[in-house]
C-alpha cells in the first residue's frame, strides 16, 4: 500500500501559513520583550530613588550632589551605586547590569552601557545671563548642588530620576558608557537631547519625590509645567 505524500501546492500552503503566524507572533513577543525591560527599569528608578532619599535622610534632609563632584561621592550616580553594594570608589564603581542601567537603553545602544539615567536638576542650573536660571541657588556643574528634600511638595514636584540619552562626545561629555547624568527641563536642547523616549509609544520612565515610578509619554504631549518647576 503505498503512502500519498504531500503535493508541492500542499507545502507551499503550510509554509504561507507557518509565515503568516510568525508575523503575527514577533510583534507580540518584542512588545512582551519591551514590557519585562520597562518593568526592569521602574524596579531600577524606584531603588536608586529610595538609595537617594536614604542618604537625605542621614544627611539633614539635605539629597546627594546633583552634578560635581562627578568622580566621586557625593555625587547621586555614585552614592547610589555604593548604596546598591557596589565595590570600589569613583569612576570605577560603574558597570554594566547594574541599578543605573536600564535594560532597554541596553538593548537599544548594542554597545556598554553603565549608567543610562538622569537626576532632575531643576532649580540648581545658576546661569546670572539667563532670567529663568540667574535667582538658582547654585550650578551643579561648578559647585556642590543638592536638593532639600525637606522643602520639596512630593505630590506637585518633577520626577528625581528619568531615562536619559548618550551624549556626543565633546569636551566634559560623559564617555560613550554613560548616558548624561543631570536634566534641567527648564532648558530645551536638556529636554531635546538628553532626556530618552525609548519605551514604547515614546516613554520615559521616571522616578518621583513620592516614592512610586512610572512612565509618561513623551513628543506630541509637552513637558509637564510641574516638571519645569525648580526644586528647592
Amino acid at each position: 500500500m503505498s503512502r500519498r505524500g504531500f503535493t508541492l501546492i500542499e507545502m507551499l500552503v503550510v509554509v504561507a501559513i507557518m509565515a503568516v503566524l510568525v508575523a503575527v507572533l514577533i510583534p507580540t513577543l518584542a512588545g512582551a520583550r519591551e514590557s519585562g525591560r520597562s518593568a526592569r527599569c521602574l524596579s531600577n528608578l524606584k531603588q536608586a530613588a529610595l538609595i537617594c532619599a536614604l542618604y537625605a535622610d542621614d544627611h539633614r534632609s539635605v539629597g546627594p550632589a546633583l552634578g560635581v563632584p562627578y568622580a566621586a561621592i557625593p555625587n547621586w550616580a555614585l552614592v547610589v551605586l555604593d548604596g546598591a553594594g557596589r565595590a570600589g570608589t569613583g569612576a570605577e564603581m560603574y558597570a554594566e547590569a547594574t541599578v543605573l542601567v536600564c535594560p532597554t537603553t541596553r538593548a537599544r545602544s548594542g554597545e556598554s552601557i553603565t549608567r543610562a539615567y538622569a537626576m532632575n536638576a531643576t532649580g540648581h542650573a545658576r546661569d546670572p545671563s539667563d532670567p529663568l536660571r540667574c535667582d538658582d541657588p547654585d550650578n551643579y556643574d561648578a559647585e556642590q548642588a543638592h536638593v532639600r528634600y525637606f522643602l520639596v511638595d512630593a505630590a506637585r514636584a518633577g520626577p528625581i530620576l528619568v531615562d536619559s540619552l548618550p551624549q556626543s562626545p565633546s569636551p566634559g561629555s560623559p564617555p560613550p558608557t554613560r548616558t548624561a547624568s543631570v536634566l534641567d527641563f527648564r532648558q530645551a536642547a536638556h529636554v531635546t537631547e538628553r532626556l530618552a523616549t525609548i519605551h514604547g509609544g515614546n516613554a520615559t520612565n521616571h522616578a518621583n519625590y513620592d516614592g512610586s515610578a512610572g512612565s509618561t509619554t513623551i513628543g506630541r504631549q509637552p513637558i509637564p509645567d510641574r516638571w519645569r518647576a525648580p526644586l528647592p
